[in-house]
């Protein structure tokens, strides 16, 4: 299984990078993009001839190395680009970017008639666990307060989190008047249908997101907490490999493991 890895210097590319590598006797990475240099590279850990190329020359890498499947986690325009060379070479391609908007990812599913797309926010076979089980809670504690709050690192640039942001879309699917309250100030009482929104950017947390359900008298905490990117990069890994035998059309994480709803 050859994979092609975009953005092969950031967080997470390294790190889907690593999973790659750990599993050698499966998987190869094809090739690599990254706007860096290669005198640049040296900090990064990456192995000595690691083959990666420019974005710009992202097209003509994948004729030549033809790989199986693209995995990209990079930004949303960069992304486009990525997956509208994918459609022309037909190549499968699983995105993990956030901070998408309405009319780009109009575009991701248009292509998705052409090659199978993955699209999640994210690869934790927790968060998936974590979704389902917002879907029972939602469904019976429809009149409860919510409140939702995520915590990264200090670099991330997207606020809310993709994640938190599929979070919501989950308890919407229950309650779609809900309307969003992004932090809290001032004096004003809480509103019957407001669900509240909390983004931390601290450190180098890798990434924790909490839902709360609170009534009278009682309350339910969600709660997931990743210690490692690997948990992340593994899931995107299989993803791939998953992808790779599937046909046209739009996936997610949830049909990876086979619970999608």
């Amino acid at each position: 299984m050859n994979i092609a890895v975009t953005g092969a210097t950031g967080r997470m590319g390294k790190s889907v990078i690593e999973e790659i590598l750990q599993r050698k006797d499966s998987t190869s990475v094809s090739f690599a993009t990254s706007q860096k240099n290669q005198n640049e590279l040296s900090d990064h850990s990456l192995p000595t001839g690691f083959p990666i190329c420019n974005p710009i020359d992202f097209p003509s890498q994948l004729k030549k190395s033809n790989p199986n499947v693209i995995i990209d986690l990079t930004v949303p325009e960069a992304s486009l680009f990525f997956a509208e060379n994918a459609a022309k070479f037909s190549i499968p391609i699983v995105i993990g970017t956030t901070g998408f908007t309405e009319e780009q990812l109009n575009e991701l599913h248009a292509l998705s008639s052409e090659i199978p797309i993955l699209f999640e926010a994210n690869f934790s076979r927790g968060i998936a666990a974590l979704h389902l089980a917002i879907d029972s809670i939602s469904e019976i504690l429809s009149n409860y307060d919510v409140e939702l709050t995520e915590t990264h690192h200090n670099k991330k640039v997207d606020a809310p989190s993709g994640t938190l942001l599929s979070i919501l879309d989950s308890i919407r699917k229950f309650r779609p008047n809900l309307e969003s309250t992004y932090g809290r100030s001032g004096i004003q009482e809480r509103k019957p249908n407001e669900v509240g929104i909390h983004s931390i950017r601290a450190g180098n947390i890798r990434g924790s997101h909490q839902v709360l359900f609170a009534g009278n008298n009682e309350m339910i905490t969600l709660t997931h907490q990743a210690e490692s990117r690997g948990v992340y990069s593994s899931g995107a890994v299989d993803s791939a490999i998953w992808l790779s035998n599937q046909s046209p059309g739009w996936y997610g994480f949830k049909d990876v493991l086979g619970v999608s709803t």
